[in-house]
């Protein structure tokens, strides 16, 4: 049963680790582009294309995972002082409204990623498909919906099994 945990565990942030490993080797290459650059006189000329694909993979799959572990910025303190079904009904409201614009995204990023495909578009040093690139977005933007809708319905749960136990 326990290494059931340790393998579902491994599966459900996986988008962290590879987040995690796409940061460790972005930093990595960085400072070798830097002290190439500043000590050899002889840039990388192919790390930019490198550091695009990586920089987009780190910032959409960290934004899932940011959904999942309740880590984007919120400003609560107006929230709190107003009564509790006033309370409620913004909750859905911005619910509504992150659902709504990680749908729009995820929509447009199928536009870009059609066409991407369709012109078989590449970076020009390195002849990445920008479909490798800018592939992980929609795939995010699922992951980011999961993440959101899930944490949501948990959290409404918890509340209402708080609010039982005080009656």
């Amino acid at each position: 049963m326990n290494n059931k945990r340790v393998g579902l565990s491994w599966l459900i942030n996986l988008d962290i680790i590879i987040a995690g490993i796409a940061l460790v080797v972005l930093v990595t290459l960085t400072l070798f582009g830097a002290l190439s650059r500043y000590f050899l006189n002889n840039p990388f000329t192919w790390m930019e294309e490198i550091q695009l694909l990586l920089e987009v993979w780190v910032v959409f799959l960290g934004a899932g995972y940011a959904f999942r572990a309740g880590g984007h910025v919120a400003v609560e303190l107006l929230v709190e002082y107003l009564p509790e079904k006033v309370q409620k009904i913004i909750e859905y409201f911005i619910a509504v409204i992150v659902i709504g614009t990680i749908g729009y995204l995820l929509y447009q990023s199928m536009g870009y990623f059609d066409l991407f495909q369709s012109s078989e578009r590449t970076t020009s040093i390195l002849r990445i498909p920008y479909t490798l690139v800018y592939g992980i977005v929609p795939i995010a933007c699922v992951l980011m919906l999961v993440n959101y809708i899930g944490v949501f319905i948990v959290n409404n749960r918890k509340v209402d099994a708080v609010k039982e136990e005080k009656k």
